[in-house]
């Protein structure tokens, strides 16, 4: 090799080696610096306009009421629905907030966005993700930001469902974390059948217990005030809210699709997602099924609001625990409002985006290796392929 040779590879090796030397402190600016300040932002301007923690708000009266022994909930024919600001969950939520009414109400809504905050960090890793630039990144997610910014319990669900995948092969613990989330919101019932799906009956059992036995305790503290016309109470707030939030049935109702066939369509896409779940889950991959129960867990509920999308924070730290395009995508909900009425554009590009991630993160989930479902191989899961390496192994 030639003097001049080896100095043209010298260089070119010192450039790459200056390279990522230059990256890590743009990594440091944008996956550390810039999460905190957008953190701190929020806390800030949450303070300046007085919306600290909103939905949050609706908890704390509530559990002021369940300490009185007043009622918690609206008739039906309250005009407060419309708005969407009376509390309308199963009473354990009420009464897990009451230790914060000893707290102004601001005080304790900030409490609340701090635990928010936490949670947001703690489930990518229950997860596994052990990339710091993910956890940064979530931080930035626009259905995080409104998640802690309304002080709603989607983040906690979305802990709830991690620690479900968490402890899957532990009964106990599984079952433990998706009834304690179905007794706060039914939203995450698809892990149940995920659980039957890959034939984890035992975690199953433990999740219907215990969610059971938590809503019907936390019934009987308030005296089973409004059990009997709760369900009532949530099909009017349905009829209300279900053509506003971020679904298939409202999106089709956007573009002048008649009520029915929209409900049509809509039903269709969630059987057909509960459908990809069962078969997934009996196929081995459970990877997979996982991610389209949570997707479903969406795509099920009448009413989706921006907060809602928070638990795309799961859908990809399943499929992905490494940083990569996955973790970008939701950012592009930056043109989603929280609530109300957004335009068809909003609507349309809201589901796009969560249609695509999901779609994307299947496809990485299903790159794994398959486990044996059947009862003798429950204890082991051992991989029946491994030509392709399980980065979560």
């Amino acid at each position: 090799m030639t003097a001049t040779g080896g100095e043209a590879v010298a260089r070119a090796g010192a450039e790459q080696a200056r390279r990522p030397r230059a990256a890590w402190p743009a990594s440091v600016v944008f996956f550390g610096v810039l999460p905190i300040l957008a953190v701190v932002l929020m806390f800030y301007e949450a303070i300046r306009v007085d919306g600290v923690a909103f939905d949050f708000r609706v908890f704390y009266v509530a559990a002021e009421a369940a300490l009185r022994g007043d009622t918690l909930y609206p008739s039906i024919d309250d005009a407060a629905l419309v708005e969407g600001r009376v509390y309308v969950y199963p009473p354990i939520t009420a009464l897990l907030f009451a230790p914060l009414t000893a707290l102004p109400m601001e005080l304790a809504g900030l409490l609340v966005m701090v635990l928010l905050v936490a949670a947001a960090v703690a489930t990518p890793l229950a997860l596994g993700v052990r990339d710091w630039r993910c956890i940064g990144l979530v931080l930035l997610w626009p259905p995080v930001i409104s998640a802690i910014q309304t002080g709603s319990v989607t983040l906690l669900l979305g802990l709830a469902a991690a620690l479900v995948w968490r402890y899957r092969d532990r009964p106990v613990p599984a079952g433990l974390a998706l009834g304690t989330a179905l007794a706060v919101k039914l939203l995450l019932w698809p892990l149940g059948v995920w659980f039957a799906a890959t034939r984890r009956l035992a975690a199953a059992v433990f999740a219907f217990v215990a969610a059971v036995v938590l809503a019907l305790g936390s019934w009987a503290v308030v005296a089973f005030d409004g059990l009997t016309g709760y369900p009532a109470l949530l099909r009017r707030l349905s009829e209300i809210m279900d053509d506003r939030g971020y679904t298939l049935y409202s999106l089709a109702l956007e573009y002048g699709v008649p009520s029915q066939a929209a409900r049509l369509a809509w039903a269709a896409l969630a059987l057909g997602l509960i459908s990809a779940v069962v078969v997934r889950g009996r196929l081995g991959h459970e990877r997979a099924a996982f991610v389209l129960a949570i997707a479903a867990s969406l795509a099920v509920t009448p009413i989706v609001w921006l907060h809602y999308l928070a638990l795309l924070v799961v859908v990809v730290g399943v499929a992905r625990p490494r940083l990569g395009l996955l973790w970008f995508l939701p950012l592009a909900l930056v043109v989603t409002p929280g609530s109300g009425n957004p335009t068809p554009f909003q609507t349309s590009a809201t589901v796009l985006v969560a249609a695509v991630t999901v779609a994307l993160a299947v496809r990485e989930a299903s790159g794994g290796a398959t486990v044996d479902v059947t009862p003798r191989a429950r204890s082991t899961f051992r991989p029946l392929r491994t030509s392709v390496v399980d980065p979560m192994r």
